[in-house]
């Protein structure tokens, strides 16, 4: 694996050190004799101890401010994340290095612990689960957005962004997303890895569910501290059919899901969210064939729709270098919808630190992503603590590295 390559820019400038903390500290250390001759200015010549302890602190606190002006100018080398950019392709767009936290509890309250004021981390994913903020047509107050926007508060605090990842229907079979009165309007089938979902083409799911996308944008349209947002057409916040093989006794068809994903698009175009909006793409189980998901990030550009792909991995490395497609060939939808709309990388899982395994390290990830114009990346917690939680059981190994990835990406996509 080659890990040597850059993105937007070759050499990368180092950090300055703002001042030399350690002439400084030499030169107040030299004025100590000083203070203790006028010790008797503080009435404390008949204590040198005293006289010695206040002494001590009295130089502290300027190198406390040296310490300070150093890391303000350290992190002043990194460009904003939440300002107009000239490094990225859409410079405009959102752009910047997310943690994405899904939800776990455990995960969550880590994260917090660790990222909330880390500069690099410009923000974070939060996920918005249908069946848990939706009560129904029939309820007073319908959808009630009050556990999420408590669960942002600290992140917007420190200064982050959140965006917004909406699910219809969730993975691995065991918690139900949809709501059940959804389940009264429409057929339904079951599998395993999303457990019971909705026919997504018929009325009862497709109405039902636009009016929750639109009360997302009505409720969070507005607020400075929102990034994007992220409809799930499919499984998760992807548009990948989930339960396919069963929904083909309902009549699933590739063109039926394609019409059905291409109308959910337009749909939210009409909507004329002040943030921006993002598709995940994704190509259907079986031989490759990517007509599908060129198609959806073909519109998506008509419609002003950033495009993402939740699936990067060491493989896309390998094979683009050899002339293949990527993993739902996101690597020719980046290089042809560069510029026209932002882009979006997450790995399929967590990274593998040691360069061994399925997804790789993110020192090899984060620089070939880099080269095909992504500029919106979403970072699995476990992958931040590598680089920042000295109690990650792969920190002593690859911290370092993994620090220098995400400082370098920075410095092309922002920081905060």
């Amino acid at each position: 694996m080659d890990g040597s390559g850059g993105a937007g820019g070759g050499n990368i400038a180092e950090p300055e050190s703002g001042i030399g903390i350690i002439e400084e500290y030499e030169r107040k250390l030299r004025g100590e004799q000083t203070l203790m001759r006028n010790a008797s200015v503080l009435n404390l010549h008949h204590d040198p101890p005293r006289a010695r302890g206040i002494a001590f602190l009295l130089l502290l606190l300027p190198l406390v401010n040296v310490a300070a002006r150093a890391q303000r100018a350290s992190k002043d080398n990194f460009p904003s994340c939440s300002e107009a950019l000239s490094t990225v392709a859409v410079p405009n767009g959102p752009h910047g290095l997310f943690a994405i936290l899904f939800p776990d509890v455990r995960m969550q309250a880590k994260a917090e612990q660790v990222l909330l004021h880390n500069p690099l981390v410009c923000g974070i994913n939060m996920y918005l689960i249908w069946n848990l903020i939706d009560r129904g047509p029939e309820s007073d107050s319908r959808y009630d957005f009050s556990k999420v926007e408590e669960a942002m508060q600290p992140w917007i605090k420190a200064g982050k962004q959140v965006n917004l990842i909406s699910w219809a229907v969730g993975y691995g079979g065991k918690r139900q997303v949809t709501p059940d009165y959804v389940f009264e309007q429409t057929e339904s089938v079951n599998c395993e890895n999303a457990g019971k979902v909705p026919v997504f083409w018929e009325k009862g799911f497709v109405e039902n569910y636009r009016q929750f996308m639109a009360a997302i944008v009505q409720r969070f349209g507005d607020n400075r501290s929102v990034g994007y947002i992220r409809f799930g057409l499919g499984l998760g916040g992807e548009t990948f059919p989930a339960c396919m093989y069963a929904l083909k006794s309902k009549g699933f068809t590739p063109d039926r899901w394609r019409k059905y994903i291409l109308d959910m698009l337009d749909y939210e175009a009409s909507l004329n969210s002040p943030k921006q909006l993002m598709v995940g793409i994704n190509s259907f189980p079986g031989p490759p064939n990517y007509e599908f998901p060129d198609a959806v990030a073909l519109h998506a550009v008509q419609n002003k729709i950033a495009i993402g792909s939740q699936g990067l991995s060491i493989r896309d490395i390998t094979s683009d270098q050899s002339g293949s497609p990527c993993e739902v060939d996101w690597c020719h939808v980046f290089r042809e919808a560069a510029g026209k709309a932002p882009l979006e990388l997450q790995t399929v899982k967590p990274s593998n630190p040691d360069g061994n395994g399925r997804v790789g390290s993110m020192v090899d990830l984060l620089p070939f992503a880099l080269k095909l114009h992504a500029q919106i990346f979403e970072i699995y917690v476990q992958d931040w603590l590598v680089a920042y939680d000295p109690a990650n059981p792969d920190y002593d190994a690859h911290h370092k590295e993994y620090q220098q990835a995400f400082e370098s990406a920075a410095r092309v996509v922002g920081a905060q």
